[in-house]
């Protein structure tokens, strides 16, 4: 699972609308949209705020 992925299935399960996280990390809705849909890769600074916070572990997106 790509992290683009890992956190569309976050905030789907977390109940947490596109709006949110562009209110939370200040992104525009264009970005986010195109994020949480794979197409438009994240920067390491976007990933930051958003494991921020959101209070995210990637430990979870490790594979075994």
């Amino acid at each position: 699972m790509n992290i683009n992925d890992f956190l569309n299935n976050y905030f789907k399960e977390h109940g947490i609308s596109q709006a949110e996280v562009v209110r939370r990390i200040g992104l525009n809705q264009s970005k986010v949209s195109l994020m949480l849909n794979g197409k438009r890769k994240l920067t390491a600074e976007e990933l930051i705020k958003i494991v921020t916070k959101f209070d995210i572990d990637l430990n979870k997106l490790k594979r075994d």
